[in-house]
């Protein structure tokens, strides 16, 4: 097949990478001008939160050993070498402003430099990322006479906008902690303005770095989800939760610990700001959702006062200050609203395909987060998005390779759907709502993985026969390393019917 890919980011280059080694044709357009997606538009010193051996392509590792936490020009070199690593044909500055079905495939309108093109495929990839959006800037009363400047972390482009300034951030995901920890060292003062403290997970636990902990199966083994592949796994979370909240339960205590060691207890002031941002609710309810790192000097900032928590929801603004709904105003001259982006939306599909997969509030949910049973000759790329994305993305890649190939039998386009709704509700009733919550695997990721695997005929369970290794080391990329070239070469003589795993 001809296939097109929107978006040149990670994901959209690990789709290309496997499905030409099944021999389909992909060309990638991206309308930036440099390839990385997201990464190509971070605010200075932003790093990976994942570690380096989780974030790699199965069969091509990092060429330079990055930092353990690379930054975004390391991350962007390594996607230009897997660029040229796989040979793909990457077309920078290339807008796709329409896509138009023809029932056997697609015409693709791009536009480049200056000029149009129409061209024509067989088959379609959507990878412009769950973040693509502009980030939400609510308006808030008095915003117009603020005499101050309101940005986001995507308007930062020098930590010197925050030199000597009156700060206040406002969020606590992981752009919001950035930024307070990123601004505290040269501004005058930094406010951390949040409704609800989320859980972050420290770098560093009990001496350890915090992947040996959370990418081995002994930890996510305990790690709710709408799939369970193992059948010991499904029964201890059907018949055991109780013994899956503890588990959780000593993890919060653990890191609950770690964020009040930031202070003696002979410094109540620390104490109190520290106890303002360490939450209430449990900690397995944040790591559900879309789980943040801690920065590495936040809660010691926190702690001795470089930055200032408040609790409270933002009213408005004044000439000089951010009013809070409890009435307290902060001198600010610069606001950062780090409130998250909006839902993606996919404005160069046919209008009758944007209404199905825009319509909900919490992002599109797709068929095993890659395909949508009524949208003919298309996939997702990037929306099975989690703690090892690459790997996910890839092993993503492959699984529809092979239903491409006839390799699976895919249920009907009601069982599908119906599968959808399942994931979908069972994401409403587990995971902190926000517009992209449909489009990740987020910490499932294990789970995930695993049944993909299972589907293609393949072994999840990658260090065995050592069992000490399956269960206590941690997974990365390197453990699936040779399974395209397995799934690639050797089809099976019958297709495989694909499994009910839902919620």
């Amino acid at each position: 097949m001809r296939i097109a890919i929107v978006g040149a980011g990670i994901s959209g280059i690990a789709f290309a990478g496997v499905l030409r080694r099944f021999g389909h044709e992909c060309v990638l357009f991206d309308k930036a001008a440099q390839v990385g997606g997201i990464w190509a538009l971070t605010y200075p010193q932003v790093r990976l939160q994942n570690s380096r051996e989780q974030y790699t392509f199965i069969d091509f590792p990092w060429p330079e050993q990055p930092d353990q936490h690379p930054t975004a020009a390391q991350i962007i070199a390594y996607i230009e070498a897997a660029i040229d690593h796989f040979a793909l044909d990457v077309r920078l500055e290339h807008t796709v402003t329409s896509m138009l079905d023809t029932g056997e495939g697609w015409t693709v309108t791009v536009v480049h430099d200056g000029g149009e093109q129409q061209l024509e495929f067989d088959y379609a990839i959507v990878s412009i990322g769950q973040y693509a959006e502009q980030n939400y800037r609510p308006e808030f009363s008095g915003k117009n006479n603020f005499k101050g400047n309101v940005i986001s972390e995507r308007d930062v482009e020098s930590l010197e906008v925050f030199r000597d300034k009156k700060v206040a951030v406002v969020g606590f995901g992981k752009s919001a902690v950035d930024m307070c920890a990123f601004a505290a060292p040269s501004a005058l003062s930094v406010a951390h303005v949040f409704r609800t403290p989320r859980w972050l997970v420290p770098f560093h636990l009990l001496g350890a770095h915090y992947s040996y902990l959370l990418f081995a199966r002994a930890t996510t083994f305990f790690m709710p989800s709408w799939v369970h592949s193992g059948r010991v796994e499904r029964a201890v979370h059907r018949y055991l939760e109780f013994f899956v909240k503890g588990f959780w339960r000593t993890i919060g205590a653990l890191v609950r610990s770690h964020i009040r060691g930031h202070a003696s207890s002979t410094e109540p002031m620390a104490q109190e700001r520290l106890n303002r941002v360490t939450p209430m609710h449990s900690f397995s309810e944040d790591m559900c959702s879309a789980t943040a790192m801690a920065p590495q000097a936040y809660y010691s900032m926190v702690a001795d006062g470089s930055i200032e928590p408040h609790q409270a929801e933002v009213k408005g603004f004044t000439s000089s200050t951010l009013v809070l709904a409890n009435n307290e105003e902060i001198a600010a001259d610069v606001v950062v609203l780090s409130v998250g982006s909006g839902t993606p939306v996919f404005p160069f599909l046919p209008q009758i395909y944007r209404d199905m997969i825009e319509s909900e509030s919490d992002g599109v949910q797709l068929y095993r987060h890659l395909v949508h049973p009524q949208i003919p000759n298309l996939a997702f790329a990037g929306y099975n998005h989690g703690f090892m994305h690459i790997p996910a993305a890839e092993i993503g890649a492959l699984w529809l390779g092979a239903a491409l190939r006839g390799d699976l039998e895919l249920p009907d386009a009601a069982t599908q759907l119906q599968s959808i709704d399942s994931i979908r509700q069972w994401k409403r009733d587990h995971v902190t709502f926000e517009p992209s919550r449909s489009c990740a695997v987020s910490t499932r990721f294990q789970q995930y993985i695993d049944a993909l695997l299972r589907e293609l005929g393949i072994s999840p369970y990658r260090k065995m026969p050592n069992i000490f290794a399956e269960c206590f080391v941690r997974y990365g990329g390197a453990d699936y390393d040779g399974i395209v070239d397995r799934v690639v070469d050797n089809p099976p003589q019958e297709p495989r019917s694909v499994c009910q795993f839902d919620a």
